[in-house]
């Protein structure tokens, strides 16, 4: 199959596409919309932008008309969704009806369909042999997944299946190849994620409103992540190395106006991760104390991979009995300062690390909510606590938001003191 025997005109500038993304199940928020994040990276990586990105339902007419406006602005075409077996699967019929060709049967892949249903004891559905039926002059993508490919004037066309795996699957195999055939000499993109931690996103962007992006080459942004907060810079050039060299001379200018005490990473270097360098380097065992994050927090450290060689164990220390019983908490300190205080939160972390033997641990304690507040502590007041070799560091923190928001929040300013502790 050769899908790229049209090739549209070289291109010297940036290839802007469009991305459909078809569903009730996610316009009625469902599901999230994971293909559309996906495929948005994995098309930056490979030096190709979205100019727009659009979801609709499965409304045949409103598939046609945002097919037929799309094609009018694209230099390409990909879409998800909506070309399985059942009836509200209806972008195939829509693709046909907006490019104005008839339905055809591609034998092949029918004869290919029947021939696995029999290997299975069962026959061929009509609703089945509706998947072998494309517009005219389509060419299949895959075989044991639904996906084809359209041309439409000089720009290519990608229908993919809404099922994740198989959108990626077809996705690396056969699209972004054939794309990169078809836009040989189109600009390539870096982006690069500055990490930042102890500053809010109004502060990072008074140190860096006067930064001159546009002689540096590079278009910047700030995403706010919770406690976390992102710097992003992004280079649109004729080479890697050129997007690398704008990149890395903005990068030093962020860094400086920012302090190198503020960043924690780049790009994927998450705040668990880095801190699992930190320790596994040091030689470290660390262990967790936690009541409101109900393990949030070691749940965080173990998704890094490799998290065993220095992640020793964690309690779950909820009720004021699991602290006095596993990290040896006082009564009397509870009694007199409650459980979400500055001495019980020193208390658990100094317990943790000295019941689990290691060399570090993070202590949490705080009302998460959406009860349980008073005027002297409202929900959202949260002590986390360091034990090293060095002491201990107790801070406060009066988070907002929802239950779920405090304890993420509550998990991210935790590891962060744990990075600061580790820095020194």
């Amino acid at each position: 199959m050769n899908m790229a025997e049209r090739v549209a005109p070289q291109k010297t500038t940036a290839v802007i596409g469009s991305l459909l993304t078809l569903g009730d199940e996610i316009l009625l928020g469902d599901i999230p919309n994971g293909n559309a994040h996906h495929i948005a990276r994995e098309l930056r990586a490979g030096g190709f932008r979205l100019g727009r990105m659009i979801t609709v339902g499965d409304r045949e007419e409103e598939i046609v008309e945002v097919i037929s406006s799309a094609l009018e602005r694209s230099e390409f075409l990909i879409a998800t969704g909506g070309l399985g077996p059942t009836d509200d699967d209806r972008t195939t019929t829509a693709v046909a009806k907006a490019l104005g060709l008839p339905l055809e049967t591609d034998v092949n892949y029918l004869k290919w369909l029947e021939e696995r249903l029999a290997q299975s004891g069962r026959t061929l559905s009509r609703e089945v042999a509706r998947m072998a039926e494309l517009p005219r002059g389509a060419l299949k993508l895959g075989k044991g997944m639904a996906g084809f490919f359209i041309q439409h004037g000089t720009v290519p066309c990608y229908f993919l299946p809404g099922v994740p795996h198989e959108m990626k699957t077809l996705l690396a195999e056969l699209v972004i190849p054939d794309m990169e055939k078809r836009f040989p000499h189109r600009d390539l993109c870096v982006k690069r994620v500055i990490r930042v931690q102890g500053l809010f996103e109004s502060e990072i962007y008074q140190r860096l409103k006067d930064l001159d992006a546009g002689r540096l080459g590079v278009e910047i942004g700030y995403y706010p992540q919770g406690v976390e907060n992102w710097v992003t810079l992004f280079a649109s050039a004729e080479s890697k190395t050129a997007c690398l060299t704008r990149i890395e001379a903005a990068e030093r200018e962020v860094v400086t106006r920012l302090g190198t005490e503020r960043i924690s990473g780049r790009d994927e270097e998450s705040i668990e991760a880095v801190v699992g360098a930190q320790l596994r380097m040091k030689g470290w065992k660390l262990s967790l104390a936690e009541s409101c994050t109900g393990g949030l927090l070691s749940k965080r450290i173990t998704a890094v991979a490799g998290a065993s060689d220095y992640f020793d164990r964690g309690f779950i220390t909820y009720s004021n009995r699991a602290k006095q019983e596993l990290l040896q908490v006082p009564g009397e300190l509870l009694e007199r300062h409650g459980a979400v205080s500055e001495p019980v939160a020193g208390a658990m972390a100094e317990g943790a690390r000295r019941e689990a033997g290691v060399e570090v641990s993070v202590a949490i304690t705080g009302i998460a909510g959406p009860t349980g507040g008073s005027p002297e502590k409202p929900v959202g007041t949260v002590y986390i606590a360091c034990a090293t070799p060095e002491g201990t560091v107790v801070e406060k923190y009066r988070f907002r938001g929802d239950r779920e928001v405090i304890q993420e929040s509550a998990a991210q300013a935790a590891l962060t003191l744990l990075w600061r502790r580790l820095s020194s």
